[in-house]
């Protein structure tokens, strides 16, 4: 499979760093973008992690829930509840009517960048994450296409902007209270077959492979590692009202590697 070009840039920073500084740096977590990070590690000790991102990039989101003429934190999140996720929720409800009647429509959100820039920082540090690199290169990487700089100076390298808009959260594990209305779906396709709970989820498992995931409109099957054994899931029908950070690399950059190796002692 190919490789996009934020992946083959983790890659090729992660080595970039490598080459550069005396200590051992690693790509976290996959490609997952809400997990992902570089950690720095001299003599097996964890120095600090820094974030890869390649050019303009959402750097987080957050899923809201609207009730009472009014949005709400979601905790279906990824990222936790913060002071400046409050201020922005606070500024939607205060502009309410201009962003409950989207369907699936993108709106720019104009709050001030401060707020922002801080809800940023204070994701990151959660993470105990403290820089950051980036560029608009995806390969061949060099001091002069790359900034390198702690987090919080970001404002001084990138703009900033928040979007709403509805989409689906994604597709969960099917609840107890529906299991009834799925086997009466299944029916339909074959009685062959066994369910089981076990850690919250519900197994199917049949005597040969399924040849449609989808098992009426409400319900899909998920693939286990055991042949003919599938995950129970319940397809999400609604859209939520979600806001997304992104990020958008300035011209100007900057690779501070002596401040790097000053801190570090590298």
């Amino acid at each position: 499979m190919t490789l996009q070009k934020w992946e083959i840039f983790q890659d090729e920073a992660t080595d970039f760093l490598n080459n550069h500084f005396k200590a051992k740096f690693t790509m976290e977590g996959g490609y997952d973008a809400t997990t992902s990070h570089i950690t720095v590690k001299k003599e097996k000790q964890v120095l600090t992690s820094i974030e890869a991102k390649f050019a303009s990039t959402q750097v987080g989101q957050i899923v809201l829930i609207s009730e009472a003429n009014a949005f709400a934190f979601c905790d279906k999140s990824k990222n936790t509840s913060n002071t400046y996720t409050q201020k922005i929720i606070k500024y939607l409800n205060s502009n309410y009517s201009s962003f409950s009647g989207l369907n699936t429509a993108s709106i720019h959100v104009n709050i001030s960048d401060d707020i922002l820039f801080n809800w940023v920082k204070t994701v990151y540090a959660e993470k105990k994450v403290q820089w950051i690199i980036c560029s608009k290169k995806f390969s061949k990487l060099s001091e002069k296409d790359l900034l390198f700089v702690p987090i919080k100076e970001i404002e001084n390298y990138f703009d900033i902007s928040l979007v709403f808009r509805r989409k689906k959260i994604g597709n969960s594990h099917i609840p107890g209270k529906d299991i009834s209305s799925f086997k009466e779906e299944m029916d339909l396709l074959s009685e062959d077959y066994i369910i089981k709970k076990t850690n919250n989820k519900y197994l199917l498992t049949m005597n040969s492979k399924v040849s449609n995931f989808n098992i009426g409109e409400r319900y899909l099957l998920s693939m286990t590692n055991t042949p003919c054994q599938y995950i129970i899931k319940k397809k999400d029908i609604n859209t939520n009202p979600n806001i997304m950070f992104q990020l958008n690399l300035k011209d100007s950059v900057e690779f501070k590697g002596e401040l790097f190796k000053e801190k570090y002692n590298l």
